[in-house]
């Protein structure tokens, strides 16, 4: 019976790994990077590069984003970028992005995982390259594994948009501001893919009905001997809102 106790233990640990790489916890989707389904078992980081060209101009930003586990139900995270902004008319403009602070419960922590969770934007970006707005929102994601290995993915959310619009006023000669908030639904899909137990391919497609924004990405994550990430993404925009083009790259590391 001794010899039983420690074996059973083991087992279960087993099982209750097995259950939790079913869904690639450990893989993270490129577009929702803080709107998913998973809680991670210990804190990570995702240093990383992005290039979107749009009809009007092209935008290069250097971030990180992260998260941490509070518990085995909730998890935060954290998002922020240095970004340079280049018109195709008139000069271009580089700095910090808001701060986006974000938060997940998970409700349903079987081999299906689903949780709940929303975000804010703090307003300490610059202004000129279309930052310091207060942005908030609420979605709700899941994850199912599928018999071959594959993971599908969804996700579902309400944005509050800061907009702000210029007037000038004849009467005092000065140009007034006028804050509003806009709603946009965002909705979205995908599907991680193993190769082997160290790459795994990485598909979404994610849509926004402010904005006319739909955006079709297809990435892939390699895992490194030590455990840490190389992950690299493709986007391509399927409505006027969306970059025609998005290359995404990035170190993906675990904190011990």
């Amino acid at each position: 019976m001794k010899f039983y106790i420690p074996v059973l233990m083991v087992l279960l640990a087993f099982t209750l790994i097995s259950a939790q790489d079913a869904v690639k916890s450990d893989v993270h989707l490129f577009q929702t990077f803080l709107q998913d389904a998973t809680i991670s078992s210990r804190g990570y980081g995702d240093a990383g590069i992005v290039f979107a060209d749009y009809d009007y101009a092209s935008i290069f930003s250097v971030g990180f984003r992260g998260g941490y586990p509070i518990n085995p139900q909730v998890e935060v995270g954290t998002a922020l970028n240095f970004i340079n902004f280049s018109p195709e008319v008139g000069d271009g403009e580089s700095g910090l992005s808001d701060l986006t602070v974000a938060g997940r419960y998970q409700i349903l922590p079987d081999n299906t995982k689903l949780a709940v969770g929303g975000y804010l934007t703090l307003p300490i970006g610059k202004e000129e390259i279309g930052q310091g707005n207060l942005d908030f929102g609420a979605f709700g994601a899941i994850r199912h594994p599928l018999q071959n290995g594959m993971v599908i993915t969804g996700v579902l959310g309400l944005n509050f948009i800061e907009t702000t619009t210029q007037t000038f006023n004849q009467q005092t000669f000065e140009v007034e501001k006028e804050t509003d908030y806009e709603t946009s639904i965002l909705i979205g899909g995908g599907a991680i893919y193993p190769i082997n137990e160290q790459f795994h391919v990485i598909g979404e497609l994610n849509f926004q009905t402010e904005g006319d924004y739909a955006l079709l990405t297809g990435g892939v994550d390699y895992t490194l001997a030590m455990g840490s990430k190389i992950r690299g993404a493709l986007g391509f925009g399927l409505d006027d809102g969306a970059p025609d083009l998005m290359l995404m790259g990035s170190f993906l590391f675990f904190l011990r």
